[in-house]
């Protein structure tokens, strides 16, 4: 007698017919991926390339980690180029022991300086240090050039018009479906 937890083995016969089965209906359900999500994985490929010869570019340039970059941008758009680090995962989209281990490393390359926050000591308070200033602001000439070459000058003033409104489009927050509360 089998034990409660051990399957019932089935016989070979029956496990063929079931992995045809299977298979067939993933060949099925991934033609309707590869048909519906065209235009969603041409997006996510441009994406892909863009980012990653902007993150070649910036190490091969500026030996400055494409992360690196995009958190020292962030800051710079704030008063004093400082922030806590709490605002500062929320505006790059990383866990926080994600942006903890990468704000530890740029500490350690002395581009940010990190401090118990004055009002509130649970908090750290990230700031860009002289030597981050000047990595940002040799970077900025470059990554402007290459953003341009690799994605604004291939778009005619017509293409960037409507990316511009479908971009809008896709960053509002849905609407709530009036049915749905119904």
């Amino acid at each position: 007698m089998k034990g409660r937890n051990e399957p019932v083995r089935q016989s070979p016969r029956a496990d063929r017919a079931r992995s045809a089965e299977v298979a067939g209906a993933l060949e099925e359900a991934l033609a309707q991926l590869n048909q519906q999500t065209a235009l969603w994985q041409c997006f996510l490929a441009a994406h892909r390339q863009i980012v990653e010869q902007l993150a070649d570019e910036m190490l091969r340039e500026h030996q400055l980690p494409l992360e690196w970059f995009d958190v020292l941008v962030h800051l710079a758009d704030l008063p004093g180029m400082r922030a806590r680090q709490k605002e500062l995962r929320d505006r790059v989209l990383l866990s926080e022991s994600g942006v903890s281990r990468l704000l530890v490393r740029m500490e350690k390359a002395g581009l940010i300086t990190r401090s118990t926050a004055d009002d509130d000591r649970r908090g750290l308070e990230i700031a860009v240090t002289d030597d981050g200033r000047a990595a940002l602001l040799a970077a900025i000439e470059s990554h402007l050039q290459l953003v341009a070459a690799l994605f604004s000058d291939r778009l005619t003033a017509t293409d960037q018009a409507a990316l511009s409104w479908i971009l809008s489009k896709l960053l509002a927050k849905p609407k709530q479906d009036s049915d749905a509360g119904r």
